[in-house]
Order: C-alpha cells, then structure tokens, then sequence
C-alpha cells in the first residue's frame, strides 16, 4: 500500500521508498531505482542502484530464427506471461534466451546442483543483493520462497522487466513448494506489470513438463512452452562456415546439433582433427563431458546412466530386456524413465512402420550423436586416453574405416529423424503417412542386421521404400540386387504402388542411373536444400 511514497511490504519492519527517474522509450530503466531500507528501530540508509544482469552479446549466434521469432511474440503482447523453456544439457537454452531478450532488463537466479531448498533460497538473496548492491538483502533469513518472491516483486512492478530462473529442477530440489508458492507470487505481486516475462528454464524435462507445465497451480496463467531441441543441420552449417557443406554435415552426424558441440569441431582446419583433439587427448572436452551430463540432466535417478550404458552395448533393446537389465517391473516409474530419457533426445523408441508404437518389436536405442561416437570410439580406450597416449598425436586413436561405417549408422538415423524433409523433396509432404524402418521377427532371426532403412506408408496408395547409404564414392550398381532382397521380405497391400527411393550423400555411378531402378535418386545437395527444412 502506497502511503505518503512509502510502499510497506511483507516482512514486517521492511520499508521501501521508491524513486523512478528513469524511463528509456517503453524499456523501464531500473538502473537509477533509488531505495531506502528500515529495519526495526534502527534507521540503516543506503541508496542503491539496481544493476540489471548484463547479458554479453553474442554477434556470431546463429539459428534459432523459428524459435527467436516465437519468443519475440511475448514482448509485444502487453500483458505478463510465464515462459517455460526445457530441454537437454548444451542445447543452447540460456544462450538463446539471453540473446533474444538482451533489451529488456533481466534478473536472473542460478540454481546450484546438489543444494538443499534452504542453501538455495540463501544463493538468490546473494544474488538479488548483487543486482541491487543493497548489503542488507545478504542478512535476510527468508522461510519460505514466498518470502523471496516478495522482495523481488518489489524492483520488477513496474517497467520491462524478465525475471529468469535458471535450472529450475535444482532450485526446487525436484519437489512442488516452489511452483505451489510462486502461484501466489504471480496471482498476487508480479502479473500487474504488463511488460513482464517470467522464465522458468530447466535441463530435466520430465521435471518441467510434469511440475511445471501441467501443474495446476499455473495452469491457465499466460503460460508459454518451449521444448529447445538440437539445431537443424541447415543451422549448423550457419555455425560452422569455415567447413565445406559436406564437411559441416560429418560434424552434425558425429556430435548432433548440439551447438557447443558443433563450436568444440570448429577449432581446426578440418572437422576430423578438431575431433580428434577434443576426444582423444588427456583431459580433453568429449572425453569428459559424457560424466558431465549426467550432472543436470539425467542427475536425479541412477538408472538413467543404466539404460543409457546397457544400450551403449548393443544397437538397440526391447522395453522387457531393459527392465531385465534394470531388475525392474514394468510400472509408471519405468515409462517416466525411459520418457524423460526421450525427451532429453538421449534414446528413441521405435516400431517398424506397420505396428502400432507399443507393439513387441519395438525396440530403444541411443539416439544422441554425441554418446554414440562416445562409447564406441572413446570409452573402450578411456584408460591410454587417460594415460596421454595419443597428446601428441590424437589422430593416431581413430579408426577411420571404422569411423565412416559408423557415419554409415549415424545418416540411416538421421533421415528416420527427419523424415518430413524426405517427404517434402519427394513431393508428398503434404499427405498423411506413417514411416520408420521396416524388420519382422521371422526376417531378424533368421539375419539380425536385416532391416529396411525407411518405408513411407502413405495415404494415396503409395509405399515409398528408401536406401540409405553413407559413402566416400558414388553408390554402385550392385546395391540393385541388395535392395531386392529386401522387398522380398516386403508385404505390399493390395492396390498400392512401390516408389523405390535411393538416399546417398556421394551420389550414384553412372551404370546405377542408367538402369533407371530407382524412382529418386535423393542427392546430399537436395537434402540440405533450404526450403525443404522451412
């Protein structure tokens, strides 16, 4: 309440006199705040400025456009709202925030890993005493979030102001109080401002979708989500424009759009040595980082590094040989598990096109690039890594037939992830379909290896089989009577059309085109076309 310019709030024996002297265009600046603290009987002064965090800008970011634009959308809408940004370890969430909200005044609390809710409550008093270079906030011993709440309320009422709470998993220790409590903060002390976006950005997404997103006590609250996922390769070339265009591709291949990955490949003059050197010498980035990720995003539960390395041995496991694995039963927490898993996009979960996604043959297997190269490269030499074996010369500790079969591996992945890019270079982009690849239980007894890398079941009668090959040299002409095989094993339904599509990133020789076999011939140049990724 506003008595005579001074404004009385919850602790009690806390006032605050305001003063606002600035005011940039519709920017609000809190830099020249000036406040007046009271506490008890003794009349302790100090005027004090409030310092907004300084977001350093990055003029070499790049993509992120779709989501830039979306994001932007809130700063126009003139009235406070709730952003919920999740999304796996690297992916580029503060540096995409930061960036696209570097007008606006931010204020911004860090959650600390391990920590309990009351060092935490400590570490954003600290940090709000920072910002406001006012020592007494340092002194406070706050009860509840809802104590912080109040006072940070008091320097973003009014002016364009986001109030950004980074690794939220960590700051509510996994649990509810603080979303339960920052309900009553919104309702009652921060949606007045109209020119207030309120972030809550987290690394463990099932945190975030199941105690933030669909918690009731912000549900229907001017609430925004943004699932950040990896980078398109389109964007990564963008990143990496020192590389040719093939070049850029082996990098997304080898460490995903990971955008910090993909920077960690661009050091060298080739993709290949920087590689190398961040995997192979002692110490080195990717040597490292698999331990590091399980420090925010898979932190909360030790069965996640249990699947993710019990599937490290083999291309891919059926839900009951992972549960076997574990010594677990099926049961709620084993699908939030191997869900979040998902959702961080460290394993996918699929079922040959013709089954539903719950049958028996679906099968899990690691989806991140990055763990992929890991554990078959890196891991089974760990200890001379360790030891400093290849410092002097990294390129030694790379088998690099067997880093181009594997890339082989890494491109079939690829285009079942992104395969409405496929459907849009082939023209059907717009009609309904069901794809995946293509094995039966019969066939994969009989040759384990066996699948058909990806099948378009389409709506207008049409089955779309494709090969996918990942070669240093045009594709040949034998791959004709391996591809029969194949659709040997191929049930076509009655009254559709087979349309026989090759994939390859070297291209064809001329005897294979001159058969006139395949249906397309799907180019690297047209997969990485622009307009087919927009």
């Amino acid at each position: 309440m506003l008595i005579g310019g001074v404004y009385s709030i919850n602790p009690p024996n806390y006032v605050i006199i305001h003063g606002y002297l600035g005011n940039i265009g519709r920017y609000f600046s809190p830099t020249r705040m000036i406040a007046r603290y009271v506490w008890g009987n003794n009349m302790s002064q100090a005027n004090t400025a409030v310092e907004a965090y300084q977001v350093k800008l990055n003029r070499k970011f790049a993509g992120r456009r779709f989501e830039q634009t979306k994001l932007r959308q809130l700063d126009v809408l003139e009235q406070a709202v709730i952003l919920i940004v999740y999304g796996r370890r690297r992916v580029g969430k503060t540096e995409l925030l930061e960036q696209t909200f570097a007008q606006r005044n931010i204020l911004k609390f860090e959650g600390i890993q391990g920590k309990d809710e009351k060092s935490q409550r400590h570490s954003v008093m600290q940090q709000l005493a920072h910002y406001t270079a006012n020592p007494w906030l340092r002194e406070i011993k706050t009860e509840s979030w809802l104590d912080i709440f109040r006072y940070m309320a008091e320097y973003v009422k009014e002016g364009c102001w986001t109030l950004y709470f980074e690794e939220l998993q960590w700051l509510a220790e996994y649990k509810d109080d603080f979303i339960a409590e920052l309900k009553y903060a919104w309702d009652n002390l921060l949606r007045q401002n109209s020119q207030l976006i309120l972030i809550l950005c987290g690394s463990s997404p099932s945190f975030m979708i199941n105690h933030v997103v669909h918690s009731e006590a912000l549900y229907n609250r001017s609430q925004y989500e943004l699932h950040l996922q990896e980078m398109s390769p389109i964007e990564a070339q963008a990143l990496l424009t020192k590389f040719s265009a093939k070049d850029a591709f082996r990098a997304y291949l080898t460490v995903g759009g990971i955008p910090e990955y993909l920077l960690k490949l661009n050091v060298n003059s080739s993709v290949l040595l920087s590689l190398c050197e961040q995997s192979f010498v002692k110490n080195a980035y990717f040597t490292e980082e698999y331990q590091r990720i399980f420090v925010s995003t898979l932190a909360n539960n030790p069965n996640f590094k249990k699947v993710i390395e019990f599937l490290s041995k083999r291309r891919f496991a059926t839900r009951k040989e992972i549960l076997a694995h574990l010594k677990l039963s099926s049961g709620k927490n084993v699908t939030e598990l191997l869900t979040d898993l998902a959702l961080s996009g460290f394993i996918k979960k699929y079922a040959p096109y013709n089954t539903p996604s719950n049958s028996l043959l679906a099968r899990y297997s690691i989806a991140d690039n990055y763990l992929q190269f890991y554990f078959k490269f890196v891991q089974p030499i760990k200890n001379d890594i360790n030891k400093g074996k290849f410092n002097d010369e990294p390129t030694k500790a790379l088998n690099t037939q067997q880093y181009q079969i594997w890339l082989g591996y890494a491109f079939e992945r690829f285009c079942r992830r992104y395969d409405y890019v496929i459907a849009n270079i082939l023209g059907f982009g717009a009609v309904k379909y069901a794809s995946g690849p293509f094995y039966s239980r019969n066939r994969v007894q009989e040759e384990p290896g066996f699948q058909i890398d990806l099948v378009f079941d389409r709506n207008d009668n049409v089955l779309t089989v494709c090969e996918i090959k990942y070669l240093s040299a045009p594709v040949k002409k034998k791959v004709i009577d391996e591809f029969e095989r194949k659709l040997e094993y191929l049930r076509v339904k009655t009254g559709h059309t087979i349309q026989k599509v090759l994939i390859t990133v070297s291209g064809a020789e001329p005897s294979l085109i001159a058969e006139h076999y395949f249906d397309k011939i799907i180019t690297f140049d047209e997969l990485m076309a622009s307009h087919y990724w927009s």
